[in-house]
């Protein structure tokens, strides 16, 4: 792409005619094409499938995923992409096949086969997703999914909080006597005196406690509103997105991240607002000065997490949590003590623990209420897979952070947005870095949170993953010198007529 490119203005519908909307939108004359709504639909499944699930269950949310798969292979078919199996990421492909090979030694081979068909379905739907939309059309659907999480959340919680105050069960929970099946015989059933991890929302909003949003669970909450900021943040940089409305969306992203109180997400914030400085960094000086940085950020993490091992009490404190991570180090020794009976191979891939099996049923019981997941990323990856597939998942991770490191700083790739002032410079675009600035801070939720592994954070890290691929085998967008005739411009992404 020629670096000077300048990135137009965007299309702001003229009318504000809801039929006249539709009828534009239906002949594809609109900038926000039905290939971006679908994908805004998938996002929005993919990280509140709670939301689904506690309103229509699990048979209702397998409908639902079914049919979005369906409409993603009838655009990816659409779409004709010259995609070759040697475009894709060699580690994904190998992890989610070691992940496939466990059920060969698998204590519950059923569950390793479900388990991953889901894995290899919801890889497919990132892979659909990266060769069906631009890289900007993909940020303006991920915006419209982010940030109408964020509102929808905090509207139920508004709601929940007016009508009842003192919480909501999942509808769901009340059908076919499931209520019954969770609760103890001597447990009270009216809402108030329920076991906590039983409730959909507590009604906070009003009354100061933390906000669960359509989740069902503060920590999610809070990584959408942080998914949604960054996002928001990159298109009002751009100018794709008017003021008004870029600014009620870090508003209200900001608020979320503040009443969910998730010290998790508070952490990865810090961490994607010392990658935003990386970003513009690395875009302005050459490569020698880039190592220097590398060394100097590398010995500024490995000095901090030092410290944070030598006085944690005294961090988390700081952080209003206790040095047991809210009962996490609880959860890693039971974790450590599974996985140290098959720690070459594993016990056999599961991503969501099922919590019919033995192995699972009480592992991670904390409060009296079951956890079913390691909330580690990469401990459970190694409980699951063994030494070999976590291997497999850190290159993976770490080739995709390198590869979105690369796109971000890369300057020939990156359009310039237009200055307002007629004699103004024009800068930049932030859109190229949001890939990155998702990947830290899914790194870092990893460390505290298996959500990596599964649904919203599974898609993302395979569209990532897929999409930096397919644009890094280009040796133009590499910022460093490559070689090789091998490597070419790639067609299924990489194409100028539709890359803006």
């Amino acid at each position: 792409m020629d670096p000077m490119t300048l990135l137009p203005r965007p299309r702001f519908a003229e009318s504000r005619d809801p039929r006249v909307l539709w009828r534009k939108w239906m002949r594809g004359e609109l900038e926000f094409t039905r290939t971006m709504a679908l994908v805004t639909a998938v996002l929005m499944v993919a990280f509140a499938g709670d939301m689904v699930r506690y309103t229509i269950a699990w048979r209702g949310y397998a409908e639902v995923v079914a049919v979005l798969i369906v409409l993603l292979f009838i655009a990816l078919r659409r779409r004709k992409p010259a995609l070759r199996l040697r475009h894709l990421p060699l580690m994904l492909l190998l992890f989610m096949g070691w992940c496939l090979v466990t059920i060969l030694w698998s204590r519950y081979r059923v569950e390793t086969g479900m388990a991953s068909l889901v894995q290899v379905v919801t890889a497919f739907a990132g892979l659909a997703i990266a060769v069906s939309l631009t890289r900007y059309q993909f940020i303006r659907a991920a915006g419209v999914a982010f940030r109408g999480l964020v509102y929808g959340s905090l509207v139920f919680e508004l709601y929940v909080a007016l009508v009842s105050p003192s919480g909501v069960i999942p509808p769901s929970y009340t059908w076919a006597g499931d209520m019954q099946r969770m609760l103890d015989p001597t447990t009270p059933g009216t809402p108030g005196e329920m076991p906590a991890h039983l409730y959909w929302s507590f009604g906070n909003l009003l009354s100061g406690g933390a906000l669960q949003g359509l989740m069902g669970n503060r920590n999610l909450f809070a990584m959408v509103a942080l998914l949604a900021l960054i996002v928001t943040v990159a298109e009002l940089w751009d100018r794709r997105l008017r003021p008004i409305a870029g600014g009620i969306g870090v508003a209200a992203a900001l608020f979320a991240i503040a009443r969910t109180t998730s010290a998790t997400v508070l952490v990865a914030g810090l961490f994607v607002g010392l990658a935003v400085v990386l970003v513009v960094l690395g875009r302005r000086i050459g490569r020698r000065w880039r190592w220097v940085m590398y060394g100097a950020v590398g010995t500024a993490l490995v000095v901090g997490a030092v410290l944070v091992v030598v006085y944690n009490n005294e961090v988390f404190a700081q952080m209003n949590r206790t040095s047991d991570m809210s009962g996490r180090g609880t959860i890693w020794r039971s974790v450590i003590a599974l996985g140290s009976t098959a720690p070459l191979l594993g016990i056999g891939w599961i991503s969501y623990w099922a919590p019919w099996l033995p192995e699972f049923s009480s592992l991670a019981v904390i409060d009296g209420a079951a956890h079913h997941q390691a909330h580690n990323a990469f401990l459970d990856v190694w409980m699951q897979t063994g030494a070999v597939g976590l291997v497999l998942f850190a290159v993976l991770v770490f080739a995709t952070l390198i590869r979105t490191w690369w796109v971000a700083i890369d300057r020939p790739d990156t359009p310039l947005v237009e200055p307002l002032r007629e004699r103004g410079r024009p800068h930049l675009a932030g859109a190229t870095a949001v890939p990155f600035l998702f990947m830290v801070a899914l790194v870092v939720q990893a460390m505290t949170e298996s959500r990596l592994l599964v649904e919203g954070g599974w898609l993302l890290l395979a569209y990532c993953a897929i999409y930096a691929k397919l644009r890094v085998q280009d040796p133009v967008m590499l910022p460093r010198r490559t070689g090789g005739e091998r490597t070419g411009p790639i067609g299924v992404i990489v194409d100028p007529v539709r890359d803006l």
